[in-house]
C-alpha cells in the first residue's frame, strides 16, 4: 500500500457473509492491511451495523438468509448516510445475470469466490482510493471556492496603509491565475465523468430491455477503467497545483518562521506562477542544491521572489523577445546567496541608484506604483533578517543579489520590526 495516491489508514471496511469461514479469511486479510473491519451475517444487520459503523467500502455476499445481497444493496443505497458508500459484491455466483443485476442496483465491482488475496486486495485498495480522491476533489474544489470568496472580500476593504496592500497585490492575481488554471483538468474531469453516466445509463438502458449483450457489459467496464484513470491523473494535476498554492500563501498570511527545504519551495513559487509564464515568451529557471534547508520566513521571501520576478517581466525585456530569468541559490558559510537575473535590457546608472527608492517607478501612470522594489528591500532587511544589493549593465541584464542567514533569529526584538 506504498504506492496508494491516498492515504488508506483507518479505512472502515463492513463484510457481509453468512459464512463464519468466509468472514474469518477476509478479515484477516483486510486486518492485516491496516483496515478496520466489522461484519455482518444477514442483509438486515448489515443495514443496522452500516448506519452505525459508517464504513468506507462494504464487502456484500449474495446468497444470504433474509433479504439477499442485492436488495440489501438497494436499501442500502436509499439510505443517506451510506448511500455513497461503494459496494463490492463477493459472492460464488457468477451468472452473467447476476453481475448486471448487482451493477444496477449500485455496485462499483464483482469479485467471485474462491477468493484470491492479491485480486481482493488490489480492488479494495483501488475503490477506496477513488472514493477517497473524490471526497478529497469535493473538499479542494470547496476549500478553494471559499478561499476566493475569502480573498475577494479581503480585496474589497478598505486598505489601511498602501504599503500592505501593494505587499500582497500578486495574491489576487494568482488566485485568478490558479482558477483558470484549474478549469483544464476539472473539465477533463467533468466530461470524463459525464460520458461515464452516458454509457451507465445505455447500460441500464439494456438492462430494461433485457438486451444487454456480456460484450457490451466488458465494454463498459473497459470505458469504466479508462475514465477512472483520466480522472485519476488529472485530480492528481490539481492537486499538486492547489498544494503549492497553499504552501505560498497560508506562508505570506501567516508571517511564521518555519523550516524549509528551499528547492522545494522555489519549485512550488515557479509552479504557482506558471500559469502566468505560459502566457509570456520568458522563462524562470531555479538552481539550487537540495536538500538545503532554511529557517526562516517563508511568506515574506514568496513576496520577494515574486515581486522580482515580477519585476523582471514587466520592465527587463524588449516586446516580442524571449528571455530568461534566472533564480540561483549558493549555501555560503551560515548563509545563503539567492540570485535572481535575467538577460534584458538592463538599466542605466542613474536610474539604478534610485530602484529602491520609495515610490519611485518608471512607469507611474502606467500601472506602477512605485513600491515593490521598495518593499523587496524591505522584506529582505527586516523580516528575512538579510540584504540586497543590485547590478545592471545596459544590454546585458540586471542581477539581484541577497544574502540571508540560513537560520534567522526569532527573538522578539528582531520579529516585532516585521
Amino acid at each position: 500500500m506504498n504506492d496508494d495516491l491516498v492515504s488508506l489508514n483507518n479505512c472502515r471496511i463492513l463484510i457481509v457473509d453468512d459464512k463464519a469461514e468466509n468472514l474469518e479469511l477476509l478479515t484477516s486479510f483486510l486486518e492485516a492491511e491496516g483496515y478496520e473491519v466489522a461484519f455482518a451475517t444477514s442483509g438486515k444487520e448489515a443495514i443496522n451495523i452500516a448506519t452505525i459503523f459508517l464504513p468506507h467500502l462494504i464487502l456484500l455476499d449474495v446468497m444470504m438468509p433474509g433479504i439477499d445481497g442485492f436488495e440489501t444493496c438497494r436499501r442500502l443505497k436509499s439510505l443517506d448516510k451510506v448511500k455513497d458508500v461503494p459496494v463490492i459484491f463477493v459472492t460464488g455466483k457468477a451468472e452473467l445475470s447476476d453481475i448486471v443485476e448487482a451493477f444496477s442496483v449500485g455496485a462499483v465491482d464483482y469479485v467471485t469466490k474462491p477468493i484470491r488475496q492479491e485480486e481482493l486486495l488490489a480492488r479494495v485498495s483501488t475503490h477506496l482510493q477513488l472514493q477517497a480522491l473524490i471526497n478529497l476533489r469535493d473538499e479542494l474544489i470547496g476549500t478553494l471556492r471559499d478561499k476566493t470568496i475569502e480573498l475577494e472580500k479581503l480585496s474589497k476593504l478598505k486598505e489601511q496603509q498602501l504599503e500592505t496592500s501593494q505587499q500582497f497585490s500578486h495574491i489576487g492575481e494568482m488566485v485568478g491565475e490558479l482558477t483558470h488554471e484549474l478549469g483544464t483538468p476539472l473539465s477533463v474531469i467533468s466530461t470524463a465523468i459525464s460520458h461515464l453516466d452516458d454509457k451507465q445509463k445505455q447500460i441500464n438502458q439494456h438492462i430494461q430491455q433485457q438486451t444487454l449483450a456480456k460484450s457490451e457489459l466488458q465494454s463498459f467496464i473497459d470505458n469504466a477503467a479508462q475514465s477512472y484513470d483520466i480522472i485519476l491523473s488529472n485530480l492528481n494535476n490539481a492537486m499538486n497545483l492547489v498544494n503549492s498554492f497553499k504552501h505560498i500563501v497560508v506562508g505570506e498570511f501567516s508571517g511564521a518562521v518555519t523550516e524549509c527545504n528551499l528547492a522545494d519551495y522555489l519549485y512550488d513559487i515557479q509552479r504557482v506562477l506558471q500559469p502566468k509564464l505560459k502566457r509570456s515568451p520568458h522563462s524562470v529557471n531555479i538552481s539550487c542544491p537540495d536538500p538545503l534547508q532554511i529557517t526562516s520566513d517563508a511568506g515574506a521571501l514568496s513576496q520577494v521572489l515574486i515581486n522580482l520576478i515580477n519585476n523582471a517581466l514587466i520592465h527587463a525585456f524588449e516586446d516580442n523577445r524571449s528571455g530568461n530569468i534566472n533564480i540561483e541559490a549558493t549555501p555560503q558559510d551560515d548563509n545563503v546567496i539567492l540570485k535572481v537575473s535575467d538577460d534584458g535590457k538592463g538599466i542605466d546608472g542613474e536610474k539604478l541608484d534610485k530602484i529602491f527608492d520609495k515610490y519611485y517607478s518608471t512607469r507611474i501612470g502606467a500601472g506602477g506604483s512605485g513600491l515593490g522594489l521598495y518593499i523587496v528591500k524591505n522584506l529582505v532587511e527586516n523580516s528575512l533578517q538579510g540584504s540586497v544589493e543590485v547590478f545592471s549593465q545596459l544590454g546585458k541584464g540586471t542581477e539581484f543579489c541577497i544574502t540571508l542567514p540560513k537560520h534567522i533569529s526569532t527573538t522578539s526584538e528582531n520579529t516585532s520590526s516585521t
